[in-house]
């Protein structure tokens, strides 16, 4: 499909989910050129906004479709006509039927109170079942609905009871990115918590989109013994701990790890979309988990960076995770 374009005259840059939005902005001017056109593949999804003169990010006034985007309010969506979203997707709110627990944790290790959320799936409250540690866990919870996936699953018979742990970051690139202390604070701290008050069975499960999904691989790849596998999306796995750009670094740590392994005892779902700047280093991740990971599935979709894309995801990846 080809799509045309109109830049609005207050306009002074145009961002993309191609480059995470606002971290790479192309300048635009109205008065020189009047619009532009993008050829995209019939079945994708794809998010854009403007930039104006006072550096406000706002939507496409010629485009009335939005894209339900947490970290922007204001992003256009553009939708091929052979798109369609996972039957996962927008499954209605009641479907989450288990309980729902909140928690406060005071960490030592991050020097403050950490809050986080676990589901139990309905019918489950006191099995002992895999912990799934879900990171970003606020936008996993409310925007995607994991929980709802996992009880679809379980009704279909596609997975097994799970129990997700929703775990929110102070400063997600701060911790995120080769944050050791972060990882002291989920091994030391997260989990012996977690297991003092929720029956356990096997070892835990990772799950995370973006920088979320690097530090799910950095923490199973520097303890492989503690986990049994993982799910990422988009991981931004550009980059090193001596060079956290996420966005333009010519070394990738996750990779080079990999390269030196012959084997990796870990089951690894991965995917990535076609239209993002993590596209090829995802590709090189997932030829060397190949031949290496005890089990790995990895997809692409015609998307960028953006949690519609990643939600199209979850059930093959809950489905993954949680295999009967």
């Amino acid at each position: 499909m080809q799509a045309e374009i109109n830049i609005p005259n207050w306009a002074t840059h145009v961002v993309s989910d191609n480059t995470d939005m606002d971290r790479s902005p192309h300048p635009v001017d109205s008065s020189r050129v009047k619009s532009f056109r993008i050829r995209l593949p019939d079945d994708v999804y794809f998010e854009y906004a403007f930039i104006d003169g006072e550096g406000r990010m706002r939507a496409d006034p010629g485009n009335d479709l939005r894209a339900a985007n947490p970290w922007y309010p204001e992003v256009s969506a553009i939708v091929g006509p052979e798109y369609r979203s996972s039957e996962y997707a927008d499954l209605p709110e009641e479907i989450a039927s288990g309980r729902l627990d909140r928690h406060r944790l005071e960490s030592v290790r991050l020097g403050g109170v950490r809050r986080m959320t676990v589901y139990t799936p309905h019918g489950h409250e006191d099995a002992g079942m895999p912990l799934v540690i879900v990171h970003d866990g606020t936008a996993f919870l409310r925007l995607a609905g994991l929980p709802r996936v996992l009880e679809a699953l379980l009704a279909q018979g596609k997975a097994r009871p799970g129990r997700l742990a929703f775990v929110e970051p102070a400063d997600r690139s701060a911790e995120y990115g080769f944050n050791e202390e972060y990882r002291a604070f989920t091994l030391e701290e997260l989990l012996p918590f977690l297991e003092a008050r929720y029956p356990m069975r096997g070892e835990p499960l990772l799950m995370g989109a973006s920088l979320g999904g690097l530090v799910s691989a950095t923490m199973a790849l520097l303890h492989p013994e503690r986990f049994s596998g993982l799910a990422t999306f988009s991981g931004a796995f550009l980059g090193t701990p001596g060079d956290r750009d996420f966005y333009g670094s010519d070394e990738s740590w996750v990779l080079g790890q990999l390269k030196g392994r012959k084997s990796l005892p870990l089951r690894w779902y991965s995917e990535v979309g076609t239209i993002e700047w993590l596209t090829d280093v995802n590709r090189e991740v997932h030829r060397e988990l190949a031949g290496k990971a005890a089990d790995h599935e990895y997809r692409e979709r015609h998307a960028g960076h953006n949690w519609t894309n990643w939600r199209n995801g979850l059930g093959n990846a809950l489905e993954f995770l949680l295999r009967p």
